[in-house]
Parts: structure tokens; C-alpha cells; sequence
């Protein structure tokens, strides 16, 4: 398909910084890659552009778009956190960091932090664990350590104290949590000009994806590395900002003309994925947020549906309906079971609604559900690898010390892990395990990651442990051989190079839409994807927009929310809401959703209307 004229002008705009408002739907990341080709056409060193974006998935999909295109020299294309890790990998000694560190998933951290609260004797029935870990994720992104936040309250004095034991037995660990990953090469470049201006040079043209989504230190770090040569090429879009509570400030796309008050602005509106109908029921919504840039998508493809309002009386009722539309669907063959979805606000919604798919033999999955490398077994084996990568891991060490199991139990665990002299009896069993991994580290430089992870789990007879002969077992065997089949996927991977990988990979990146299955999530899920059909569910006052977002300096990113879940219908929206509401054991009447309101009644289409339904006095009568 040829580029359209913004999407040409774009493209062919090489120096400067240029700021694309791209809508949904409107080519972005064909547009980026473009780019990239073009600059390289016109004698742009390869090795001097950067291509930076938040997920795997998007990251990918560039990669396989410039993959035909004969490169000696590949451009740096990745994630925010896939880029921080390669300044720090390049600065190792410069930050104090030893050669091979661990990077902490989310569990470990929590487990750590969890340890610091009990040596601090702090009660966490008091001061949850989790609220340590939300605040000292939200500091360092804002780019503040823990030498330097100033406490101004009690819990804040706690959580000072537990952030810096954390640090220091993370020090003594040698390992990395992932906001490491964006902190410390930002601070660095912040306070090493040397630094700074080598990475400034060798990154020339610099292309940020979905600039919307940046939170402090993303949109620091590139300016930092825009602020010499201005050549920033920043794609997003302010509609589509829905990450505020991770950090996500989308006044950065605002600001966008202040920092660059040369900035070239191009506007993508040509839709080339939903109908003309969706498209003008999104529009419509949108316009009621003050806070954007002037955007109206235009669609390219006629529809001939409309957007079809399903009444029920709750959500049992409402699920059912839902499902029967499935069914009848499929039944007219108007689209497979893959190319629908169900969007919800709330995980709590989806448990009717898989019920309904069940009930009614409809294939799904739930996306965004308990994630792969989140499983106990797959945690077990990385763990081992872990380990014998870095000897100085000590949540690795207590995660596998006793698994499978071999004698050390709570007290014997905690003098291992305390360096405390031990007792003969005890000294056997901790030298089975410490013989185990000597013997793996004599293995693991002379192997692949695939084929070190096949002795590996051989090497602790973790089949014998884990497969029971129950379909239970199975499955978690299963999750062992799924581990294998990624590293075997990557055949010249060293164990180190695989570690990276599975701590960057995100498994809501990796959704394979091959199976036969309708897909439920929550709208935050759907992000970048997109669907034939599409059901938006729970379209009531209080639940969507949610009543926590209802404020007014809130309410805005509730209608962004709703505009994202529009715009994932390619050709078929639903809009489903209730009479009357259970949400954890308390049933209301429903008011139906302001957002439901915005759109001009000539789109909808009304399925099993009520005969009276007055908004105003909660009556519903069928």
C-alpha cells in the first residue's frame, strides 16, 4: 500500500525534531520504519539511528518490517528498558556494577523488600510490602534515589529505611531491579558529560514511539540524547494515553513544542483500520476531553453496521447475551473466534463472562492472566541459571535451596543464606546442593542457553519433582518444555544473553492469535491490538468510567480508556451494560455509562431494548 501524503511528508523529513500526532489505526509504526529506511537511503549511518518503544512486540514488528532490507549494520531498535541495559552493560565498571548481575523480576523484588520490612521489624499487616514497592518504583521514575528522598511523615520515614537496605543488600547481591534499568543510565548521562556527548554522537537520529506513554526518566533520557543534534522523531498520540497510574505523563506530547519550539508537526488521520461508523463514534467521544491536539480520524473503509447497544438485566444476563451474539456470529460466519474480544474495566468482570463461554462451549482465553514466566516451575529452573550466573544472588539461592526437595529447611535455609558456620549434619545436605551448581557452572560456558538448560533440568531430576502423573503435573511439565522450546528458538544464545531476554520479555507482548479462541481482557490489555469484533462490557456510571476515575482531572483518561476500546473494532462494536450490578456481593441499580451518552444515537443500534428505560430514575423494565 503507498504512504498517504502526512504519512509521505513524514517520512521524507529527516533532520529536526518532528512530532507526529498519530491516530488509531494510522500506520505509526510503518511510518517509523520507513523513516528509518530513508534515512539510511540517503547515506545516514545505520549504527547512528535509535528506535525506541515500549514493548517487545512493537519492537519486533519493526525488526521484521526492515528484515528484507540488506543492513551490514542494524539500527539500535528496542524497548526503553532494552536500551538502558545496554548503557549500563557498556558502563559496568564506570557504575560499580559487577559483570554479571541479576535483573529482579517483580516477585524478587517484593520477596527482598519483604525481608528488609522484617529486619527493620516494621509489620506488614501495617505497612503492606507492595505500597514499599509502588513508592520506590514511583521515585526512581522521577529519577530520585533513596540517598536523596526526603521523608516528610512516619510511613515515608519507614519507607526510606526499607528502600535503603533494599539497595544495599541488592549491592551485595549484584542484581538490578527494573526501574535500575531506566534510573541508572539516566542519572548517569544526567551527571557525565563525557558520557553523555559519546551517546549523543553515536545516536543521531532518535525515533520515540508512543511519546504519550513516557513517564520521567524516559522522557529525560530522550532529550538527553536528542539535545545536541534535535534530530527527535517522536510518534503519539494524547487520545490514546491510559498509563498515568504506572507513571505515564502525557503532558510530555503536550509539551513536546515547548522543548522543541522549532518542532515540525504532522497529523495522521487516515484511519486504515475501523469503519467510518466506529470512527465517528470515537471522534465524537473524544472531543469532550480538553486535554489533546486537534486530530479527527478519517476512515478508509465503509461500514454497514452499526454499533449494536446490548441491554441486560444484570451480568449474568448481560455475559449471556454476549455469548449468544458469539454464537450467532460464528453461525453466519462473519468472523472466526480469534478475530473477537471482549473487553472489560475490571478483572472482577471476567469470571461471568467466562462462565457464559463455557456454558455455551465458546473457546476463549483470557489475556493478561497469570503470566508465563510468573509460574512457580519456570521461576525454579531461571532460578538454578540464575544462580550459577551469579554466585552473589541470594534470591535465586532461596528460591531453589530446598527445591526439588533435599533436607534444609526454614532454620538451616536461614543460616545458608546468613553465612553462619554449620553444624556436620547439616553440611551434607547444603554440599548436595553446592555440588550441583559447581558441576552446572563447569557446564554452562561450554553451552548453548538450550542446551545448558536441558542438563540443567536433567542435572536436578526436576521432571521427577514436578510431574506427579496428574494433569496438574502435566501442565507444569509442559510449562518446563515450553521454557526449553524459547531457548532453543534463540540457537546461539549463551545462558547470559537468554537471561536478559526472559527478564525483558513481556509476556502480554508474546499474544498469538492462531488459536480459535475468542480473547477476554481488560481494556488496558487491548492496547495495539486489534479485532473484527469487538464488545466493550460494564458500560455503566461507576465501573466504566470507574468510580475512582470520575473526578474531573481523572474522568479525561476514562474517555481516552473507552476511545483506545472503540478504536480496537476493525468492523463490528457492541456496547453492553445492566439494569443492576453485583460487585463483590452487594447489588445496585445501574446508571448507564455518560461515555455511552457522547455518541450521536444515529450509530446505535438497540439489542433487546427495554421497553421503559429512563436514566434518570434507575428504571428498567423488559
Amino acid at each position: 500500500m503507498e504512504l498517504n501524503s502526512k504519512q509521505k511528508e513524514a517520512v521524507e523529513t529527516s533532520t529536526g525534531p518532528v512530532l507526529v500526532v498519530a491516530g488509531a489505526g494510522a500506520g505509526k509504526t510503518r511510518v517509523i520504519t520507513e523513516r528509518i529506511k530513508r534515512l539510511i537511503e540517503k547515506g545516514m549511518a545505520p549504527e547512528k539511528i535509535l528506535a525506541v518503544t515500549f514493548t517487545n512486540k512493537a519492537a519486533e514488528e519493526m525488526r521484521e518490517r526492515l528484515t528484507p532490507y540488506p543492513l551490514l549494520i542494524a539500527p539500535f531498535i528496542g524497548t526503553f528498558h532494552q536500551l538502558g541495559l545496554l548503557i549500563i552493560k557498556e558502563n559496568l565498571r564506570t557504575l560499580g556494577i559487577g559483570k554479571y548481575f541479576s535483573i529482579l523480576d517483580e516477585d524478587d523484588s517484593l520477596d527482598l523488600l519483604k525481608n528488609c520490612q522484617k529486619e527493620l521489624n516494621i509489620d506488614p499487616k501495617q505497612y503492606d510490602p507492595r505500597k514499599f514497592k509502588n513508592k520506590i518504583s514511583g521515585m526512581k521514575n522521577i529519577l530520585l534515589t533513596h540517598d536523596v528522598f526526603e521523608e516528610t511523615s512516619l510511613w515515608e520515614d519507614f519507607a526510606k529505611r526499607v528502600w535503603s537496605l533494599y539497595e544495599a543488600k541488592k549491592k551485595i547481591q549484584n542484581a538490578l531491579d527494573f526501574d535500575d534499568l531506566l534510573l541508572i543510565p539516566t542519572n548517569f548521562l544526567r551527571f557525565n558529560e563525557k558520557a553523555l556527548l559519546d551517546y549523543q554522537n553515536r545516536w543521531q537520529f532518535i525515533h520515540i514511539d508512543e511519546y504519550q506513554d513516557t513517564n520521567e526518566a524516559q522522557y529525560v533520557l530522550s532529550k538527553l540524547l536528542a539535545s545536541v543534534h534535535k534530530n527527535i522523531f517522536a510518534v503519539g498520540d494524547i487520545d490514546q494515553a491510559i498509563y498515568s497510574w504506572r507513571g505515564a505523563d502525557f503532558r510530555n506530547i503536550l509539551n513536546f513544542q515547548k522543548d522543541y519550539p522549532e518542532a515540525k508537526i504532522i497529523t495522521l488521520e487516515q484511519n486504515y483500520r475501523s469503519t467510518d461508523i466506529v470512527l465517528e463514534a470515537a471522534n465524537a467521544v473524544i472531543l469532550n476531553n480538553k486535554s489533546r491536539l486537534p486530530k479527527n480520524l478519517v476512515a478508509q473503509k465503509q461500514g454497514k453496521e452499526l454499533i449494536k447497544v446490548i441491554f441486560g438485566s444484570n451480568e449474568r444476563n448481560e455475559a449471556q447475551k454476549i455469548a449468544q451474539e458469539i454464537l450467532r456470529l460464528s453461525h453466519l460466519a462473519l468472523g472466526e473466534l480469534s478475530e473477537i474480544a471482549i473487553l472489560y474495566r475490571t478483572n472482577a468482570q471476567s469470571r461471568v463472562l467466562e462462565e457464559a463461554m463455557l456454558a455455551n462451549g465458546i473457546p476463549y482465553k483470557v489475556i493478561g492472566g497469570f503470566r508465563f514466566y510468573e509460574r512457580k516451575e519456570v521461576k525454579d529452573v531461571l532460578a538454578y541459571a540464575k544462580l550459577v550466573q551469579n554466585p552473589n544472588d541470594l534470591q535465586s539461592k532461596k528460591r531453589i535451596l530446598n527445591t526439588p526437595p533435599r533436607g534444609i529447611g526454614k532454620t538451616l535455609m536461614l543460616k545458608v543464606l546468613g553465612g553462619i558456620n554449620l553444624e556436620p549434619a547439616d553440611t551434607s545436605k547444603v554440599n548436595v546442593f553446592n555440588n550441583i551448581i559447581d558441576s552446572l557452572r563447569e557446564n554452562e560456558g561450554q553451552n548453548s542457553a538450550f542446551n545448558f538448560l536441558k542438563i540443567l533440568i536433567k542435572k536436578i531430576k526436576y521432571e521427577e519433582y514436578i510431574n506427579d502423573g496428574t494433569e496438574k503435573g502435566v501442565e507444569r511439565w509442559q510449562n518446563v518444555m515450553e521454557l526449553l522450546t524459547i531457548a532453543k528458538s534463540k540457537p546461539n544464545s549463551s545462558l547470559s544473553e537468554f537471561l536478559e531476554h526472559v527478564s525483558l520479555f513481556s509476556a502480554e507482548d508474546k499474544m498469538s492469535k492462531n488459536q480459535e479462541k475468542v480473547s477476554l481482557m481488560t481494556t488496558h490489555m487491548a492496547k495495539g491490538l486489534e479485532f473484527e469484533t469487538i464488545f466493550v462490557s460494564g458500560l455503566e456510571e461507576g465501573l466504566f468510567p470507574h468510580n475512582l476515575s470520575i473526578e474531573p482531572n481523572k474522568v479525561e483518561e476514562e474517555r481516552r480508556l473507552f476511545y483506545v476500546a472503540l478504536t480496537r473494532a476493525k468492523t463490528n462494536l457492541y456496547l453492553t451494560l445492566t439494569a443492576r450490578r453485583t460487585i463483590f456481593g452487594n447489588t445496585d441499580l445501574s446508571v448507564p455509562s455518560r461515555f455511552l451518552r457522547e455518541i450521536p444515537e444515529y450509530l446505535l443500534a438497540y439489542i433487546g431494548q427495554p421497553k421503559n428505560y429512563e436514566i434518570e430514575e434507575n428504571i428498567y423494565v423488559e
